[in-house]
């Protein structure tokens, strides 16, 4: 058994351990019987699985716990986030060029970047196959894991209690899209991948994330919806035409056209 990578402490003994929270792909079984859905590897081929991607001894127990304090801050928040239209006073939707943004007014802008951060680390150092081809660069991949263990508590009490010590966090570019009907007819899809030399994608049956490694190679209209800088969180919101549309050609992108598959 290997130590945690993340505390680099503890053994890794944790079993059963979720790569991305599974609140982020529990909808994609939601109204299907008999319960499974269909996972379609590079080559097309499809096979049924019930439950979202899961790895035995990625990290340790303790450090397990840590990440689950986060992620059940999160899940309770996503909620809020599908009722935005009926809570004004933690919500206001901007425009930014053409796009529509739902600022969210009470999620602390660092510890979204924690949340952020913990799906894009676990996704880089699993050896789950349905996620290989998401790796970042050994230094970007210490750098946040370094960032997480520093900042993850035990306790959501001290999770709390110790963002103001925060000082520096990992500049990156993170950009968050969102449906914004709750109920739609195309729940989405699960995949990661690394997109070009410096984009990355989680896609999720709520969200989706990009991260970029390079200042230089995003556009302007980007690092204006960007959640780089400590300021307010923000979701791209969509359509669900438009959500259904960017899972497709994700789909498209991912099975014919990318070169690090």
């Amino acid at each position: 058994m290997n130590l945690c990578p993340l505390c680099q402490t503890n053994l890794a003994d944790k079993k059963n351990s979720h790569i991305i929270p599974k609140f982020l792909g529990k909808p994609l079984f939601k109204n299907i019987k008999p319960g499974n859905i269909f996972q379609v590897n590079k080559s097309g081929k499809t096979r049924k699985i019930q439950d979202i991607p899961k790895q035995d001894f990625l990290i340790c127990t303790v450090c397990e716990k840590r990440m689950e304090i986060l992620e059940t801050y999160f899940a309770k928040k996503l909620v809020s986030i599908n009722d935005y239209n009926n809570r004004k006073d933690k919500f206001k939707i901007i425009k930014i060029g053409p796009n529509e943004i739902l600022n969210c007014l009470d999620i602390d802008p660092l510890l979204f970047k924690l949340f952020y951060f913990s799906i894009i680390w676990r996704v880089s150092v699993t050896s789950n196959s349905s996620f290989k081809n998401f790796k970042l660069p050994i230094k970007i991949e210490s750098e946040i894991g370094s960032f997480l263990n520093d900042n993850l508590f035990s306790s959501h009490k001290n999770l709390l209690k110790n963002l103001s010590l925060i000082k520096s966090y990992p500049k990156y570019h993170l950009i968050v899209y969102k449906n914004k009907e709750a109920k739609s007819l195309f729940s989405g899809i699960l995949t990661a991948f690394r997109m070009s030399e410096d984009h990355f994608g989680i896609f999720t049956s709520d969200m989706i994330l990009f991260f970029y490694l390079n200042d230089n190679k995003i556009d302007y209209l980007s690092e204006l919806i960007s959640n780089k800088e400590d300021g307010k969180v923000k979701f791209v919101l969509t359509n669900s035409n438009q959500w259904k549309d960017i899972n497709l050609a994700v789909i498209e992108h991912r099975l014919l056209n990318n070169k690090y598959k």
